[in-house]
């Protein structure tokens, strides 16, 4: 009865996380955290100055990444590493926001993960992963209790409402191969989230030069096996 009722909660509040708590004026800055992405379920930890949220969300989280279910690099299919989850964050957690702390929070709200795509053909034996800058965007919603939520919006106000922003580098993680006869198989497993200040995330261009950087001595080591051979 549960699920159904948080269900609903999550469509009712989708887009209307104010209610009648004004939010912070500016967006809170995610300068530390982990979140791991799957289909069906997933975390996250978001941190920085008197900030420590953390939860799960219920449906898991959107992304084109799981149209690898599976793929072959022969494929060329081009997944995103973007991400999204909506409603309700698990319940009942720890966390700090503005410097107050919560002995239990009740979070509900959208996350939102914005990276580059990549291609299927890269994925071998060898190159089951790949890196590239992400920015966030959230919209999170708190109250004093699952009561208070189920109310909300129009029963309850929420302790506080905000918005964050972040940036990091997200990395897709496939498992495979799996022996085909019309190719190796691989399946989207993951996407991880770690965010870092401004200053400690990689340029574009900078992910690039590593990433051909390793494709060239891969190709180099597989010349080698083969003039060996």
């Amino acid at each position: 009865m549960r699920k159904f009722v948080l269900q609903s909660v999550s469509v009712v509040i989708g887009f209307g996380l104010l209610g009648t708590t004004p939010a912070l004026a500016d967006p809170v800055t995610v300068t530390g955290g982990h979140v791991t992405a799957t289909m069906t379920h997933g975390t996250f930890t978001l941190t920085g100055d008197g900030l420590f949220l953390s939860g799960s969300p219920q449906s898991g989280y959107d992304s084109g990444l799981w149209e690898c279910a599976p793929c072959r690099a022969s494929d060329r299919l081009n997944l995103s590493l973007s991400s999204s989850a909506d409603g309700f964050f698990e319940e009942g957690l720890p966390g700090d926001f503005n410097h107050v702390h919560y002995d239990q929070t009740w979070l509900t709200g959208h996350l939102e993960f914005t990276a580059g795509d990549m291609t299927s053909a890269i994925l071998d034996a060898g190159q089951t992963s790949i890196s590239m800058p992400f920015t966030f965007f959230g919209e999170i919603a708190n109250y004093d209790s699952f009561a208070s939520l189920a109310r909300a919006p129009n029963g309850s106000a929420p302790l506080f409402v905000a918005t964050f922003t972040g940036s990091g580098i997200a990395t897709a993680h496939f498992r495979g191969p799996v022996a085909d006869p019309d190719g190796a198989l691989f399946f989207a497993d993951h996407i991880d989230y770690d965010f870092a200040s401004a200053a400690a995330t990689p340029e574009p261009a900078s992910l690039l030069l590593l990433g051909t950087g390793a494709m060239g001595l891969l190709a180099r080591r597989r010349l080698r096996r083969n003039v060996q051979g």
